[in-house]
């Protein structure tokens, strides 16, 4: 974001892992005030709507250590980027705040999610940002790309992806059991990696519009439909993969075949 005088005036959340504070420290990275005025290399072009700007941006914290060494982090920083919230009688809330709060809280559902390592919310007149600063998963593939072929990546053989579709399923149910549905579940904020014998780990990121739902066919319709409609090359022979593993079912019952022909992008069944 652009440099602008007393950028913070008032803190209202800070929260730093005290794992990572030394080298957020000297990053320059925990200090709001200086993140708030600081001027990013964008790693994705920033957003612009809902009359503000949100934006993400890949450092390395210790650039001069050796490659191997190196530790990267993603900051998302964001002013005036909010949406309004039914728990908080519909007053705006920026919406790092419900992802810093959804990912906390996802951290005791699933087995993997994003590490956070610093979150900030200020005030500033009639202005309000926040930054949250997560670990990079050097270690997992984006499913996207892994699907397309790209960065050097080859598409997995059919027995490959049904056992990764099964490992997807698995946890997009578990998030949806507990109550929660993430709205952008897709291969893009997929990550996957090789687990013990074989199987296959799940890292769901982006939790900024992911909420608690009461509806449980609200919750599977909105994230089984955009995981299909949102995940490049899937035929319907892997949607109903998916969903059956997603279902633990072999064979759909009359409710489930209802709520699958509600969902954009479902197969045949």
């Amino acid at each position: 974001m652009e440099p602008e005088d007393d950028i913070v005036s008032k803190v209202k959340k800070y929260w730093i892992s005290q794992k990572w504070k030394p080298l957020l420290v000297r990053a320059g990275l925990a200090d709001l005030k200086s993140v708030a005025s600081r001027e990013f290399d964008w790693f994705e072009e920033p957003n612009k709507r809902r009359g503000g700007r949100s934006g993400v941006c890949r450092i390395v914290l210790n650039p001069d250590s050796p490659a191997k060494d190196q530790r990267a982090v993603f900051l998302k920083i964001q002013k005036n980027y909010s949406y309004r919230a039914p728990n908080k009688l519909f007053r705006r809330q920026l919406t790092f705040l419900r992802e810093f709060e959804a990912t906390r809280q996802a951290a005791d559902i699933l087995p993997y999610t994003p590490e956070i390592l610093l979150f900030g919310s200020w005030k500033s007149g009639p202005d309000a940002g926040a930054v949250l600063i997560t670990k990079e998963l050097s270690t997992w593939t984006s499913f996207s790309d892994l699907m397309q072929g790209i960065k050097g990546l080859v598409p997995p053989d059919k027995s490959t992806l049904l056992k990764i579709l099964e490992a997807i399923a698995e946890t997009s149910r578990r998030l949806n059991n507990a109550g929660w549905v993430h709205m952008g579940f897709s291969a893009k904020h997929i990550f996957v990696r090789l687990g013990p014998e074989s199987s296959f780990e799940i890292c769901v990121v982006d939790f900024e519009k992911c909420r608690k739902h009461f509806r449980p066919g609200y919750r599977t319709l909105k994230d089984c439909s955009h995981f299909m409609r949102h995940t490049p090359r899937l035929s319907d022979e892997h949607k109903r993969h998916y969903l059956k593993s997603y279902f633990q079912t072999r064979s759909f019952s009359p409710a489930q075949k209802r709520l699958i022909k509600k969902m954009p992008g479902a197969p045949a069944i």
